[in-house]
C-alpha cells in the first residue's frame, strides 16, 4: 500500500507559497484508474492524509514481479522550472518507485525513477525538482 496526499506544482526560482499550484486535493479520486501488470491485482482508494484527503493505491504482487500504477490525465503546462511535491506514506518492501509525466500523444514520457528504494511508513514529504526528472 501506498498513501499520497495533494500533489502541487511550484515555480523553482525563489518561489512563494502563493504561488504553489495544488494538482490534485484528492476530494474525488474518480479521475484516477489503478493499473496492474498480469497476476498484479492494483486499486485505488480514499485515505486521510497528513492534512485532508488523500489517495491510496492497494496493489499485490502475489508473489510475481510486476507493477502497479495510479494514473491519472491531467492536462498541464508546466513553467519552465519547477517543483513537483507530495507528501508519501507506505506499507511495502522495497521496491522501485516512480512519477512519470507523459504529452498528450503519449509518445512522449518523462519520467523520475528510484529503485530499490525503502519507502517511508510515516508521512514523508518528497519535492522532485525538473532536473530530477528525465
Amino acid at each position: 500500500m501506498i498513501v499520497i496526499v495533494w500533489t502541487a506544482v511550484v515555480p523553482a526560482h525563489g518561489a512563494q507559497a502563493s504561488q504553489e499550484r495544488v494538482l490534485d486535493g484528492f476530494d474525488d479520486i474518480a479521475p484516477w484508474a489503478a493499473i496492474g501488470s498480469d497476476d498484479v491485482q492494483a486499486s485505488v482508494h480514499h485515505a486521510h492524509g497528513v492534512h485532508g484527503p488523500a489517495l491510496r493505491l492497494d496493489f499485490d504482487f502475489a508473489g510475481t514481479a510486476g507493477y502497479a500504477i495510479a494514473r491519472r490525465e491531467l492536462p498541464l503546462v508546466l513553467p519552465e522550472n519547477y517543483e513537483i511535491s507530495f507528501w508519501i506514506r507506505a506499507d511495502a518492501a522495497v521496491n522501485t518507485f516512480q512519477l512519470k509525466l507523459v504529452d498528450a500523444s503519449g509518445d512522449n514520457v518523462w519520467w523520475f525513477n528510484r529503485p530499490n528504494i525503502e519507502l517511508p511508513p510515516a508521512w514523508q514529504l518528497v519535492r522532485i525538482k525538473k532536473r530530477h526528472i528525465h
